[in-house]
C-alpha cells in the first residue's frame, strides 16, 4: 500500500515495515483506557490500517447515554470534513467543473463584502483573508438560541462573518472556516447538488463508508458518542442536546459525523491515488510557505502536517469542535491512525502517544550501495541555511545533489572539503532531501 508521491524519496526507500504486533495492541489499548481511567476523556475510539493492511481498532470509556462506545459508535469528525470537501473539490476540478483560479463570484451569488478576486484556491488554502466565524466567542450564543435551528452556508456567510477582511488575498494565511462554507457552495452551483449527495455519490459510496454522514443535514441510526466541550462558557455536557445547530453552524468546515473506520478507508484511500490523480493530490500538498509557522506545520488543499512529528512526514487533518479528531498517515512508516474522543481533551493527546508506539517499530530499508555514518545537518528544520559538517577529509570531493518533494532534481554539483554550507531558502518552505555521495538527510524547510 505504498502512497506513490511521497516527497518522491521512493527512488530511494524501498519498504516501510509497520505490522501491527501484540504489544502494540496492547500497548495503545492501554493508551486509550488510561485516557479514560486516569484522564479526562469519556469516550474514545480509534482505528490503525499498517503497512501490510493489517487493521488495529480500540474504543474505551461511555457515550453520552453511559453505554459503552463500540465499533459502530459515530463522532463529529470536526475539522477533518474540510479533507473530504477539499478532495470534492480537486474531484470537479479533475472533471472540469470546477477551476481552482476562477474567483468565487463566478459561481456564486452573496450578499457580501468579500473581495472579489478571492480564488477558489485562496479558499482551500486559506489565503483569502476571509475572517473566521465558528472560533469566535459569538459562536456560543448562535448555537444554543435554539438548538434545532438549521444553519446554511448562505446564512453564515451573508449574516454571521464578518465583512472586514483580514488581508488581501494571497498576501498571508489564517485558517478560517469561513472559506469552507463559501466552498460549499461553489461545489453546489456547479454541481447543481446538495454537498452532501456529491460526497456520498463521489466519495463515500465508492469507498464503502457505512457509517459517515454530512451532520445537521442527514439523519444517522447509530449510536452517538455525545458531546462534552468547552464553547467558551467551561467545559459541560452537551450530550442531551439537539446536535443540529451545532453541525449545521459548521457547515462544510466541520460537520463531518462518522467513525474512525470510515475516516481511516477515505484517508488511506486519498494518500494512496485511489480517489484523486496524481496532479490534484500534488496540489493538495503544495504548502502555503507562510503556514508552516502556524498550529497547521504547514496547510496545502485540505492537507496538513501533524505538529511535533520533526521531519517525519505525517500528513491528513485534525479536528477540534464539539468533539476531538486526528486523521493523519505516516508517510515513513505507511500506517494510518484515527482517533477521536467525546471530550474537550488534549489536542493530539490520544493520537501522538499512538504515532509513537507504531513509528518506534517502523524500520525504513533505504537503497544505497553502502549506507554509513548519517550526515550532519544544522539547523532542521531550518529557515534556508544549513551547515553540514561530516562530509570526510579536508580535501575530499564530495557530489550533491538537491530534489524536491516530486524527486525533480533542483541543484547538483561537488563540495570540497569536510564542511559545506547551503542555502535552500530560493526552493520554498517544503521538504527536500539533500544528498551527498551515498548518504542522504531530509531537510525541512521553514
Amino acid at each position: 500500500m505504498k502512497i506513490f508521491f511521497i516527497l518522491s524519496f521512493v527512488f530511494l526507500l524501498c519498504c516501510a515495515h509497520a505490522q501491527i504486533t501484540d504489544s502494540q495492541a496492547a500497548a495503545m489499548q492501554l493508551v486509550l483506557d488510561n485516557k479514560v481511567n486516569q484522564g479526562n476523556d469519556h469516550g474514545i475510539s480509534a482505528y490503525v490500517i499498517s503497512s501490510d493492511g493489517t487493521v488495529w481498532q480500540g474504543v474505551a470509556g461511555e457515550d453520552g447515554a453511559g453505554d459503552a462506545i463500540t465499533d459502530s459508535t459515530v463522532f463529529h469528525g470536526a475539522s477533518t470534513t474540510k479533507c473530504h470537501v477539499a478532495t470534492l473539490c480537486m474531484l470537479l476540478a479533475e472533471e472540469g467543473l470546477l477551476d481552482l483560479e476562477a474567483t468565487w463570484p463566478s459561481y456564486v451569488d452573496l450578499d457580501v463584502a468579500f473581495n472579489e478576486a478571492i480564488t477558489v484556491r485562496q479558499l482551500l488554502n486559506h489565503t483569502s483573508g476571509i475572517a473566521d466565524y465558528l472560533e469566535t466567542s459569538s459562536a456560543e450564543g448562535y448555537i444554543f438560541a435554539d438548538d434545532s435551528f438549521q444553519f446554511t452556508g448562505q446564512y453564515i456567510l451573508e449574516e454571521i462573518v464578518s465583512p472586514t477582511p483580514l488581508f488581501a488575498p494571497g498576501a498571508g494565511f489564517q485558517y478560517s472556516n469561513s472559506n469552507y462554507a463559501l466552498l460549499g457552495l461553489i461545489i453546489e452551483s456547479v454541481t447543481e447538488n446538495a454537498v452532501e449527495e456529491e460526497l456520498r455519490s463521489r466519495i463515500w459510496e465508492p469507498l464503502g463508508l457505512e457509517h459517515t454522514y454530512f451532520g445537521g443535514f442527514e439523519d444517522h441510526t447509530e449510536t452517538h458518542a455525545g458531546v462534552w466541550w468547552n464553547f467558551g462558557s467551561g467545559l459541560n455536557d452537551y450530550s442531551a442536546y439537539n446536535t443540529q445547530s451545532m453541525l449545521s453552524f459548521a457547515y462544510c468546515a466541520g460537520n463531518i459525523v462518522t467513525t474512525p473506520k470510515d475516516e481511516a478507508i477515505f484517508l488511506e484511500a486519498l494518500m494512496n491515488g485511489e480517489i484523486v490523480n496524481e496532479t490534484s493530490l500534488t496540489e493538495m500538498l503544495d504548502f502555503v510557505p507562510t503556514s508552516f509557522g502556524s498550529w497547521t506545520a504547514g496547510y496545502g488543499l485540505g492537507l496538513h502536517h501533524a505538529v511535533d512529528t520533526g521531519s517525519d512526514v505525517v500528513l491528513g487533518h485534525d479536528g477540534y469542535y464539539t468533539n476531538l479528531t486526528s486523521m493523519f498517515h505516516s508517510a515513513d512508516c505507511d500506517f494510518t491512525i484515527v482517533t477521536m474522543t467525546n471530550t474537550f481533551t488534549t489536542w493530539y493527546g490520544i493520537f501522538a502517544p499512538l504515532y509513537a508506539i507504531l513509528s518506534d517499530n517502523c524500520t525504513v530499508d533505504i537503497e544505497e550501495p553502502n549506507q554509513v555514518e548519517s550526515l550532519n545537518i544544522a539547523p532542521n528544520p531550518t529557515k534556508g541555511k544549513i551547515l553540514i559538517s561530516n562530509l570526510g577529509e579536508a580535501a575530499a570531493k564530495t557530489p550533491y545533489a538537491v530534489y524536491d518533494f516530486k524527486g525533480a532534481l533542483l541543484d547538483k554539483g561537488v563540495f570540497v572539503g569536510a564542511f559545506a554550507q547551503m542555502d535552500l531558502s530560493a526552493y520554498g518552505s517544503g521538504v527536500y532531501l539533500v544528498q551527498l555521495g551515498d548518504r542522504s538527510e531530509r531537510v525541512v524547510v521553514e
